[in-house]
């Protein structure tokens, strides 16, 4: 027995030496000191003491069981008519918007945003899209927590519910927890291409009535959190003089029968997977000399 275990280690060990590593997804640090944080509106109504602006997005205060004025969150409005509003909403074909931008300090591979919204019954309608340059925009394909849908109105410019109807995500209710604060939401995707920039299209929510009409013009919430992993930035490659480009006149011309120089020998390389293989194998080894010898005696 003690002769087969090592030898099955060590198999198990070469098998999985070439096995791929998977990749964890890491929280990523969004640029909240940058002035590229930005969005069209947020609410701000001094005469309560409620000030919402997109940074507060991040902060992990409760959304509800504590007074409306001491919860921290991003908060806009949908409807022009709303006074409270800093800003001004953006146009999409007929239907208000709100954009919210979220810089990265690194570039990214995104692959889940976390949040807990204001209110929990709720279905919220948006869009989301990543950039690498802050002015092109791709789609992002929700997986987890979100579908795709054709809601019936949207807020039209006059602040009415009157606006278009639009494809966008529908967001399944967050829920309430026992201590009456919303339940975190988390909506996964497929992994993006890379992304320095994220973005969120809102319209509203239906205002816990379950249809697909925009209803309610609230957008709030806090607790934002983003997963996904670090982008790997390509090695740069040095570029080949060009083939027209003369020799530097006071460098002479190699002659051209001169036999090309002999290639240095390339020292042998050693991954971190294959160190820590070679060092298991000496381990399992010495344990099963002790192991041998033990039992000799």
């Amino acid at each position: 027995m003690l002769k087969k275990i090592p030898v099955i280690i060590i198999v198990a060990l070469i098998v999985s030496s070439f096995m791929p590593q998977a990749v964890m997804a890491a929280v990523l640090e969004v640029d909240t000191a940058s002035s590229e944080l930005y969005t069209d509106i947020w609410q701000d109504n001094a005469d309560n003491d409620e000030s919402y602006p997109i940074g507060q997005a991040f902060s992990t205060t409760p959304t509800r069981g504590v007074g409306n004025d001491e919860v921290e969150r991003f908060s806009v409005s949908m409807s022009v008519n709303e006074g409270s509003m800093v800003g001004q909403l953006s146009n999409l074909n007929g239907s208000m918007v709100n954009n919210a931008i979220f810089p990265f300090k690194e570039t990214v591979k995104l692959d889940s945003v976390t949040w807990k919204w204001n209110n929990g019954g709720r279905s919220y309608f948006f869009l989301f899209y990543t950039s690498t340059d802050n002015q092109n925009w791709t789609e992002v394909e929700i997986t987890g927590n979100a579908s795709k849908v054709a809601i019936e109105n949207t807020y039209d410019e006059d602040g009415n519910q009157d606006g278009p109807g639009v494809e966008c995500y529908a967001s399944v209710p967050a829920g309430i927890a026992d201590d009456d604060d919303v339940l975190p939401i988390t909506f996964s995707f497929k992994q993006t291409a890379e992304a320095k920039y994220f973005k969120i299209v809102m319209f509203g929510s239906d205002g816990e009535t379950g249809d697909l009409g925009v209803r309610h013009q609230w957008f709030s919430f806090n607790s934002m959190k983003f997963e996904g992993v670090v982008a790997t930035a390509e090695e740069a490659t040095p570029e080949s003089p060009a083939a027209d480009d003369p020799a530097p006149a006071d460098v002479p011309a190699a002659a051209e029968d001169a036999p090309p120089p002999a290639p240095a020998p390339a020292a042998p390389q050693t991954g971190d997977g294959a160190m820590i293989f070679i060092v298991l194998i000496a381990a399992f080894g010495a344990a099963y000399a002790a192991a041998r010898r033990i039992r000799s005696n």
